[in-house]
């Protein structure tokens, strides 16, 4: 497999594994919805991460009905946390889009 192949498998993996650490953060804290399967149990319903960008590193969420981008803003602290990121801004892109803007902290060097 040459450099470039290597590298892209990699990206691709790290973003799956951050899809899927967020949207255990999202079921953390409390970012999702209940409701009953076909087959009589209890389902968990969790917002859509429809998108990662990187530079600056951002994530698109397909939110669910009923939720608003200030549910989101009000968990931005805990979020970050999570993430381990200085920040979370939490931008509305539409009636059920929001964007997630990760903000990195900022690295002292040890001395």
């Amino acid at each position: 497999m040459n450099a470039r192949k290597q590298y892209e498998r990699m990206r691709q993996e790290g973003t799956r594994r951050l899809i899927l650490r967020v949207k255990r953060i999202l079921v953390g804290v409390g970012l999702v919805q209940f409701g009953n399967s076909v087959a009589g149990g209890r389902t968990t319903i969790i917002p859509e991460v429809v998108s990662v960008a990187e530079m600056p590193m951002r994530l698109t969420i397909q939110i669910l009905p009923g939720q608003m981008p200030k549910d989101f803003a009000a968990q931005a602290e805990r979020i970050a946390y999570n993430l381990d990121v200085a920040e979370v801004h939490v931008d509305e892109l539409g009636p059920s889009l929001i964007q997630l803007r990760l903000v990195p902290r900022t690295r002292r060097s040890g001395g």
